[in-house]
């Protein structure tokens, strides 16, 4: 006589036996699974990228899937000038061809897609002239002009000129050991360069009115976040 725990085990087989699994079925769950592993392996690659890109963002270089690596600039903290004291200037953006005074009269700069033009006073006086720095596209870079401010040239305008990738919030530049922070001026968007103006000391000597020695001027680039996009001493 059959107990009530073997008619349930019955049961249950006769009503599994009536279960059958489509094939339209077993196919969308075979991809399911095959689409789960695939979900891993991706997630996994991706955080192996993030981890590398990580690490070679502390490097200050950015890493290219499609070029390799690329470095930003010779971005040594050793050519960094030192820390400023105060907060840095608040960066400006500009429309291009804006006259951006700078600060003295008849002083002003405009910027261009690839222009850098300053009008100095002692050159062009109140006219609209302007001259400076122009490039074309190249290597990440940062350098400077230096324009003296007469009649006693006691103090100079530095403007300093990045070019290369990321966006510049500050620069800074270190003249006789002291650091200053630079106005930092760009047009908008992303137009792949960055400039700054700051008045220092003038470099003029004292046995030579022309000459302006410009060695052991440090400059620096930063991004938002207070890393070094490029950095640079002048040589003789």
């Amino acid at each position: 006589m059959m107990d009530t725990e073997d008619m349930v085990r019955g049961a249950l087989r006769d009503e599994a036996a009536r279960v059958a699994v489509a094939d339209w079925s077993a196919g969308p769950v075979r991809d399911q699974v095959r689409r789960q592993r695939r979900g891993r392996r991706v997630a996994t690659g991706a955080s192996a990228v993030v981890a590398a890109l990580a690490v070679v963002a502390g490097t200050g270089a950015v890493q290219s899937t499609q070029h390799g690596p690329q470095a930003v600039g010779p971005a040594s903290q050793a050519q960094a000038p030192r820390a400023p004291e105060g907060p840095a200037p608040e960066a400006v953006v500009v429309e291009p061809g804006r006259q951006l005074p700078l600060g003295r009269q008849d002083w002003w700069m405009q910027l261009k897609d690839q222009e850098i033009c300053i009008h100095d006073a002692p050159a062009y006086g109140s006219g609209p002239g302007c001259g400076g720095h122009s490039w074309t596209a190249g290597a990440t870079e940062i350098t400077m002009q230096y324009y003296g401010n007469p009649p006693q040239y006691h103090e100079a305008l530095y403007n300093l000129i990045y070019q290369g990738p990321g966006q510049v919030a500050r620069m800074a530049i270190e003249v006789d050991g002291q650091a200053y922070w630079a106005t930092v001026a760009s047009l908008p968007g992303n137009p792949g360069y960055a400039t700054g103006y700051v008045w220092g000391p003038g470099r003029k000597t004292p046995d030579d009115p022309k000459a302006y020695p410009l060695a052991d001027i440090k400059l620096a680039a930063y991004d938002a976040q207070g890393r070094v996009l490029a950095s640079k001493t002048l040589a003789p």
